[in-house]
This record gives C-alpha cells, structure tokens and sequence, in this order.
C-alpha cells in the first residue's frame, strides 16, 4: 500500500505544480509516467508507458471551460496499473482512456466544488474579511490535490487485483486485439495533432522523417538530428524581410 501511496502522491504534486508553481507541463504523461516508474522500481516501463501516452494525448488541450480527459490520474494509475499486474504494456495502455474518462467526471465535479469557495471569499470580502483570501485559495488547492490523490489511491487499491483477474479471464484473441489497438493509439493521438498543425507547405518535411524512420529505418535520434539541420539550412537561406524604417 505504500507503493500506492507513493504514486498518488507523485501524480498530484506533479499536478499541483501546474496550479501553484506555474505551468512547467510537468503534469504531461512523458514526466508522470516514468516517475511512477521509479517509484514502483520500474522506470523501463514508465519510460516506455510516458512516451506512448504522450503520443496518445500530446493534442489535448483545455480550452475555456472544457475539462479534457484527466491525463494526470489515467497516466498515473494506467503505468502503476501495468507495473503492478505484469501486464504488457499495450493492454494496458487501452485501460488508461476510460481511467482518464471517469476520472474527467471527478475533475468537473473539484472544479464546480470549488466555485462554492469563491462565493464565500467573495461574500467575506464584502464584509471587509480579507484574511478569507487565503482560506479560500488553500481550501480550493486542497480539493484539487485530493480530486487526483483519492482515484489514484483507490484505483490503485481496488483496481491492480480486478484488472489482473480481468486479464487472466481475456481470451488470447482479445488480448492480441488490445494490444493492436494499443499501438494504434499513439498513432490516433499523432493524427488528430496533425489536424491541428498540419501545413501543405510544410508537408514534405512531414513525409521526409516518416519516410526516412520507416523505409530507411533511421533511428529516431538521428531523425530529428536531420531535422534541425534541415530547419537551419531552411532558416539561414529563407529570404529575410526587412522593414524600412522612415
């Protein structure tokens, strides 16, 4: 249970981080994942779990009032999860969607909790009680920090022994789907990043790195060592602009 302590603790300061400290993206599954990882003795697997989830989610944005998937307790719980149960690690990045998807609920539910604080700083306020700021700011902070720590824990508690019961009842042929649909994951977070940031002008450089890790089988390292080559070359002969000044 200490182990499980130990991961919900990592995976809500890491997040608190991004609510007290300023935004690090230190909350982002490449960071969480491989720290779980080391907490749990196995930063091979976090390694390999962080940079896939990253994949998966890399295109997740909260915009305005939207609540995106819960990235922090999917990301946290889905590698201690994998760790914990011996379970590869393909499956067991199919199981950290819905994790991430029940866990949105519970963030929505902190965030619309918390408003009922600001009604009260706001009322104390009017009464010239100015010592309710900080009341209120670290009762807000404790009910973000305990909306990752509880799922975390208890998923951590309740969740290792019913997904390794659910996987020894999975027959060879699910097991094997999962695990497809696992690898296709990444590649479905990459696509709906693309159709955010894809530009035909810069398509060819797009085709260029998949083309060089896919037929050439140019390690990864090398192809973005290529690629920032190719962006100083691009810079340096691109015509510059220069503004006249009257």
């Amino acid at each position: 249970m200490l182990q499980g302590f130990l991961v919900a603790l990592v995976g809500s300061l890491v997040y608190m981080e991004s609510r007290l400290g300023g935004q690090h993206m230190l909350d982002r599954p490449i960071i969480i994942a491989p720290l779980v990882g080391l907490v749990m003795g196995d930063f091979h697997t976090g390694l390999i779990l962080g940079g896939q989830l990253e994949l998966v989610w890399m295109g997740l944005v909260g915009i305005g009032t939207t609540t995106p998937p819960d990235v922090v307790v999917g990301s946290a719980l889905a590698t201690a999860l994998a760790i914990r149960t011996g379970a590869n690690w393909q499956t067991t990045l199919t199981l950290a969607v819905p994790i991430a998807l029940i866990a949105q609920m519970i963030a929505i539910a902190a965030g619309s909790f918390n408003a009922l604080f600001a009604h009260y700083v706001d009322h104390q306020i009017d009464q010239g009680n100015w010592k309710a700021l900080p009341i209120g700011q670290w009762a807000g902070s404790t009910i973000m920090f305990l909306s990752k720590f509880v799922p975390i824990i208890v998923g951590y508690a309740v969740g290792a022994p019913a997904v390794k019961a659910i996987i020894k009842t999975i027959p060879k042929v699910i097991q094997d789907g999962l695990t497809q649909s696992g690898n296709l994951l990444p590649a479905l977070g990459i696509a709906m990043l693309m159709l955010l940031t894809y530009d035909k002008k810069y398509a060819p450089f797009l085709f260029l790195g998949f083309s060089l890790v896919a037929f050439l089988k140019v390690p990864m390292i090398g192809a973005a060592m290529l690629g920032g080559i190719i962006a100083y070359i691009y810079f340096q002969f691109k015509p510059q602009q220069h503004e006249e000044v009257l």
